[in-house]
Order: structure tokens, then C-alpha cells, then sequence
């Protein structure tokens, strides 16, 4: 036997699956949510769907261009003048500062 014990194999899998998980995808819908109200404010509208979670901001001038919204994990987006309306599908990096940034610009024009 290697001499390793389970709790050295728990471990090991529990810093993997952490690494994993850093990518997102395979939330439900409610997962989806709660983590996106934990990064969010209260400008920034959110409705769980079938497929996600449906984010609406009717604020103008957003610091975004059309690509933002066409990436992986997001999805139906529209951004227009006066505002954006996506729907957030999976929750990675690019969604989490996809979040961010629109709160700190949020935040600035207080």
C-alpha cells in the first residue's frame, strides 16, 4: 500500500474540484442567482429563468460593447443606449467581473 489515508485523498480531490469549479458552469438557477446577488447591487435587476438568470440594468452610457454579452455563459443579450438585459447562464471569471464591473461603475456615478 502507498501509505496514503483517505483524508490525503479527500484533499487532493477537494483542491481539484476547487480548481474546477474557478470555471463555472452547471449551476442551477438558484445557485446562479445567489451567487450573482452576492456581487451585485440594486440598480442591477435580476430574475431567475429556465436557463439561468436574467439581469436587467436601464441605466445609460454602460461601459460595455456588444462582445461582453456574446460570450461563454451569457446569453439572449441586448445592449442598447439605455441599458443592457442578459441572461447569465453559467458563473466564471468572465461573468463574475462581467458583475463587478458594471457595479463599480454603478457605484462611481453615485
Amino acid at each position: 500500500m502507498s501509505g496514503r489515508g483517505l483524508d490525503d485523498l479527500m484533499e487532493q480531490n477537494e483542491t481539484e474540484l476547487g480548481f474546477l469549479s474557478a470555471y463555472g458552469g452547471g449551476e442551477s438557477p438558484e445557485e446562479l442567482m445567489h451567487l450573482i446577488e452576492e456581487k451585485s447591487c440594486n440598480e442591477i435587476r435580476l430574475e431567475p429563468v429556465k436557463n439561468g438568470v436574467q439581469l436587467k440594468i436601464d441605466i445609460p452610457n454602460l461601459p460595455l460593447v456588444p462582445s461582453d454579452i456574446t460570450r461563454r455563459g451569457f446569453s439572449g443579450g441586448v445592449l442598447t443606449d439605455s441599458g443592457v438585459k442578459v441572461i447569465i447562464t453559467d458563473f466564471g471569471p468572465e461573468q463574475q467581473r462581467f458583475i463587478e464591473r458594471l457595479v463599480e461603475f454603478i457605484r462611481a456615478g453615485e
